[in-house]
């Protein structure tokens, strides 16, 4: 393992990367100068990127656009995945109402850096159903998702309480959008 540092004062690894990972996730888009990025919604679920990308922008002094794509209005929060157990112990993740995409990518709405057991893209999914107001846990492309201590082969209802492991890590679901809390 050797760390790297690129011109913009990122550190990597550069034998997991070939270049800075931060850099190549944060290119901005075509006619913007080098020094506005748009971190807008990737998957209609609100800001997905961490917050530790955030700090990085504002340390090199950048302008950020923390656009919604063209929706409007807040994205409240309607649960949380709380790790338990793994690199990040301790730390909670916010869920939107939709799909929220979990792996270790800054993209995802849950990203998971510090796990690289976990997959870098979609490794699950924990979806919020509004109308219903019903939560799913949904294997994506990773090696295992196991819920509740069973592989999930398939969407599964998620409550408070429930555990999800991923990597080599576990998660447990808490509910805040339940019964006839809900937002409107």
């Amino acid at each position: 393992m050797a760390i790297q540092r690129c011109d913009k004062g990122h550190f990597y690894d550069d034998v997991k990367y070939g270049s800075c990972p931060h850099c190549s996730e944060l290119e901005p888009e075509s006619g913007e100068d080098s020094r506005t990025v748009s971190l807008g919604v990737s998957s209609g679920q609100g800001p997905s990127p961490a917050s530790r990308e955030l700090q990085a922008l504002v340390r090199d002094e950048r302008t950020v656009s923390l656009g919604g794509g063209g929706v409007a209005g807040p994205d409240p929060v309607v649960g949380w995945l709380v790790c338990v157990e793994g690199p990040e112990k301790g730390r909670d993740y916010r869920m939107h109402s939709g799909r929220n995409f979990v792996g270790r990518s800054l993209r995802m709405d849950v990203s998971i850096a510090d796990d690289s057991a976990i997959t870098r893209e979609n490794h699950c999914s924990v979806v919020y159903d509004p109308k219903d107001g019903l939560f799913f846990v949904v294997p994506g492309e990773g090696t295992n998702t196991y819920f509740n201590g069973t592989r999930l082969v398939g969407p599964a209802a998620i409550d408070d309480g429930d555990m999800v492991r991923i990597g080599d890590s576990a998660f447990c679901f808490v509910a805040y959008c339940k019964g006839e809390r809900r937002w409107l």
